[in-house]
């Protein structure tokens, strides 16, 4: 299953899928609000895994994006359109606007995609803005930043709905985490230009994982956007210690207002993420 199931927070409702090396190789489903999954719809790719290796890019292919209604009952109200040089592994979000006829998406290009599983330091990840022409099946894209980016993050409230903010991991020496920046994405908007409006790095020699965005008021609907905070865990491999720190999301250089020394290492990972100890308790 994908380690990034998307939950509309008005609904209740998580939109996943999933993949495996036997049919039906991927399929799609939404979880309702009562945790019942909902029948699976079969997306069929015309070709999965060959050799040894999980995954593999043949330059033979062109990219394509597929799109297909929340509530779709089956594989027919899918439609595709061609991506050339689009190779994303994690969007940050999608919305539609201009009444539906279009549908904007922001994601992570991996460019010399052809070095992803082996090489990661010969790769740049590039966040882009794409934008999808319903009626035309026109596809435009956007550069939003000039740094290898990836792992975005936004706050969770805003999921598929239009989004002005997002934070992501700031790679270096290959797929270590030097830092995190915070992009405005109505800076997209306009010619390309760099939509960075505050980044932090954790200094020489330290690196963490994926960001996650955690609402200061998550029950308050009339709180701005980037109000919370970016919490993240830390190793400095010049002391061998550990921290889990918390920023500041609307601070102009994501200050750090709380540090938590671990006492043992915590390993570079990805695909973290936040709970509410008032959804934990809905567990038991």
């Amino acid at each position: 299953m994908t380690a990034h199931p998307k939950v509309d927070y008005e609904t209740g409702e998580a939109f996943a899928y999933r993949h495996n090396i036997k049919r039906p190789y991927l399929t799609y489903f939404r979880i309702n609000p009562d945790g019942i999954k909902q029948p699976e719809i079969v997306i069929r790719p015309a070709e999965v895994m060959k050799g040894n290796q999980p995954a593999f890019v043949d330059p033979t292919k062109v990219p394509k994006l597929g799109i297909i209604p929340r509530y779709a009952e089956d594989e027919k109200e899918m439609w595709w359109v061609e991506v050339p040089g689009l190779n994303f592994v994690h969007a940050v979000n999608a919305w539609e606007e201009d009444g539906g006829d279009t549908i904007v998406m922001v994601a992570a290009n991996v460019l010399a995609v052809e070095h992803f599983m082996e090489r990661l330091d010969m790769t740049h990840s590039l966040i882009e803005r794409i934008e999808i022409n319903v009626k035309t099946k026109i596809v435009t894209r956007r550069p939003m930043a000039a740094r290898c980016l990836d792992f975005p993050v936004i706050n969770p409230a805003y999921v598929g709905k239009k989004t002005r903010y997002m934070y992501a991991a700031i790679l270096s020496a290959g797929p270590k985490v030097a830092g995190v920046a915070k992009l405005d994405l109505s800076l997209s908007t306009v010619e390309f230009g760099d939509c960075t409006v505050a980044s932090r790095l954790y200094g020489p020699g330290c690196y963490g994982g994926e960001p996650c965005f955690v609402p200061r008021e998550p029950d308050n609907p009339t709180v701005e956007e980037d109000d919370g905070y970016i919490v993240n865990y830390i190793f400095n491999e010049i002391t061998q210690e550990s921290k889990f720190i918390v920023m500041d999301a609307k601070s102009p250089n994501l200050e750090i207002v709380a540090v938590v020394k671990l006492p043992q290492r915590v390993p570079y990972g990805f695909h973290g993420m936040f709970v509410r100890e008032c959804d934990l308790q809905k567990l038991y």
